[in-house]
């Protein structure tokens, strides 16, 4: 009988398989991880972001609310012994504007002399002082305690203070 020996067959054939040891798992783990670690990060950045533009927002409403109620006590009558609360006769008083409320406080702070020129003489007369005023306007968002305090002076005219 004739046999032919293939020397091919003979041969064991090794796959590659056999000898692989798990390092691409291992690198595309590694990969995960950093992916993983890069989103949390981009994650936590944008809540911050988010937080931070809320807060200037606040006090953006805050401000604007300090400058509304400064422009709507301008029509107050000022009082040289006791301190004017707008919009309320007491201290404490708020107004509302929609986040936003604001109180002001106006309080007498000195006598001046008036600033003489030829339009102030013929206006007023002689024996007129500049009764100096501070007030205090507070706006307030009180979702984010976000508070602006604008101080600002104002005067008014009054007779029969010696200068």
């Amino acid at each position: 009988m004739n046999s032919m020996i293939y020397p091919c067959i003979s041969k064991k054939i090794t796959s590659p398989l056999g000898r692989e040891s798990g390092t691409a798992l291992v690198m595309a783990m590694v990969i995960l991880l950093i992916l993983t670690i890069i989103g949390v990060t981009a994650l936590n950045t944008t809540s911050l972001e988010a937080k931070m533009a809320g807060n200037i927002q606040d006090t953006n409403f805050a401000f604007e609310a300090a400058e509304s109620g400064l422009a709507s006590s301008n029509g107050a009558t000022l009082d040289l012994f006791n301190p004017v609360y707008t919009p309320g006769p007491t201290a404490g008083a708020t107004l509302g504007l929609g986040r936003a409320s604001v109180s002001v406080v106006t309080t007498f702070k000195a006598f001046a002399p008036i600033k003489r020129t030829n339009n102030t003489n013929n206006m007023y007369g002689i024996g007129f002082s500049a009764a100096n005023f501070d007030q205090v306007s507070t706006g307030q968002v009180a979702a984010s305690n976000a508070t602006v305090v604008i101080h600002q002076g104002t005067l008014q005219i009054v007779p029969g203070q010696n200068n």
